[in-house]
């Protein structure tokens, strides 16, 4: 059985660069417990979550981590451009080694 993680970053009242840098704590912990996956949402303008741009904190964590396998859970098409899009996703599987 594979086990994953689904994650909001939520608005905790901490500085965000605090909380981000936590949060990847979190994940690199994930990794070394073998979980198989972490996923996190991409939300705009709440405070239910503080990621929203999902190719730049999973590069983040992309370094911090080895063998999680890594997503984002949406990416809110109408808000990219298409070519811009793949060249952020193609760079993430570059950087996390094809997770």
């Amino acid at each position: 059985m594979k086990f994953s993680v689904f994650d909001h970053v939520d608005k905790s009242g901490r500085p965000l660069a605090e909380q981000f840098a936590q949060r990847v704590e979190y994940v690199a912990a994930a990794d070394r417990l073998g979980f198989y996956a972490y996923h996190v949402a991409e939300h705009h303008a709440t405070p239910l979550n503080m990621v929203p741009v999902p190719g730049v904190f999973l590069g983040a964590v992309a370094q911090a981590t080895t063998n999680i396998r890594l997503g984002p859970l949406t990416y809110l098409l109408p808000l990219y451009s298409p070519l811009r899009l793949i060249e952020e996703v193609g760079m993430l599987d570059h950087m996390s080694n094809g997770r």
